[in-house]
């Protein structure tokens, strides 16, 4: 079948993105007796009457003679998508709403399809749409594109169906957004304050660094601090009393500390001992001279005598 035979013809398949789901135009002769198929099986046939009437023949429906039609409309019936964008006002004029819009639709009558002469269905939808929607974002501010998308939305169950007068049927969903150039502002100001945020943080977290380290030191300070007080403190008090203090401080050293205790007291005595033997063996001196030193002497050993060793549980005399 040649292209001239037909008054409108378009190469287009299950797959093509149609703009006008008329895909063929072809008028009839009154004796057309070629038994030629004109369609696809799958696509509808609006034939034209001498009276300028209509009959619509939906697969697997097709006339038994085309004797009484003057012309043949081959309709694609199948569902397409579109996708557009539309530039919708806000309730400044200077600036738009961005709007993506997504269509299903498909021809639902073929015959008002036909009569209603449109060429370009992506355009028509989007048209009405357009109409619709616009008096609803003008009352809004381009910042309120969220409260802008959801009356609209909310709003457009009242509306007509898109292209219903031209036969179709249609399903829609859009989306709002504020224009570039307001999307690029406040992508700006988000870059501002993604920043500030960030160097709030990082002056936060250096004083907490800061802090952390002042402590350590003020602890370090008092360790020292307390360590030089016990040093102090142990090298204040006098032999047994200093051992005593420090085992109150550290009793898990109670063993070296009794052990010191005794080789310190058993040093003491040797020494005191020797001190009063030779006090008593000096033959140089005369007794008046030594009578003083004897008495604090045996003082002394008494002293050495009477204190009991460590770990030794009887008590020394008394009286």
């Amino acid at each position: 079948m040649s292209s001239p035979t037909f008054d409108w013809l378009q190469s287009a398949d299950r797959h093509t993105e149609l703009k006008d789901p008329v895909i063929s135009v072809r008028r009839l002769a009154l004796l057309d007796l070629r038994r030629t198929r004109l369609a696809r099986f799958d696509h509808c046939l609006v034939y034209a009457t001498k009276h300028g009437g209509y009959e619509t023949f939906v697969p697997p429906d097709r006339p038994r003679s085309t004797s009484r039609y003057r012309a043949v409309y081959e309709v694609d019936t199948g569902l397409h998508p579109v996708t557009a964008e539309l530039a919708l006002p806000s309730g400044n004029d200077a600036l738009e709403f961005r709007a993506t819009v997504e269509i299903q639709w498909r021809v639902a009558d073929a015959v008002a399809y036909v009569r209603s002469g449109v060429r370009d269905v992506p355009r028509l939808l989007t048209g009405e749409l357009e109409r619709a929607a616009r008096p609803v974002t003008r009352r809004f501010a381009i910042t309120d594109s969220a409260a802008a998308e959801a009356r609209l939305l909310d709003e457009s169950a009242g509306w007509a169906p898109l292209g219903a007068a031209a036969g179709l049927a249609t399903t829609w969903n859009l989306r709002l957004r504020r224009n570039e150039q307001a999307v690029a502002h406040q992508l700006r100001l988000q870059a501002i304050d993604q920043s500030t945020d960030e160097k709030i943080r990082a002056e936060w977290r250096g004083e907490e660094l800061d802090a952390a380290i002042d402590s350590r030191r003020a602890a370090l300070l008092r360790l020292q601090a307390e360590s030089a007080k016990l040093y102090e403190v142990f090298l204040e008090q006098g032999a047994v009393r200093a051992w005593s203090w420090y085992l109150t401080q550290y009793p898990e050293k109670a063993h070296d500390i009794v052990q010191g205790m005794r080789d310190d007291q058993q040093e003491l005595a040797r020494t005191q001992l020797e001190l009063v033997r030779s006090l008593f063996d000096a033959e140089t001196a005369e007794n008046h001279e030594l009578a003083e030193p004897r008495r604090h002497a045996i003082q002394a050993l008494t002293r050495v005598l009477a204190q009991p060793l460590v770990g030794d549980p009887t008590p020394p005399d008394e009286g």
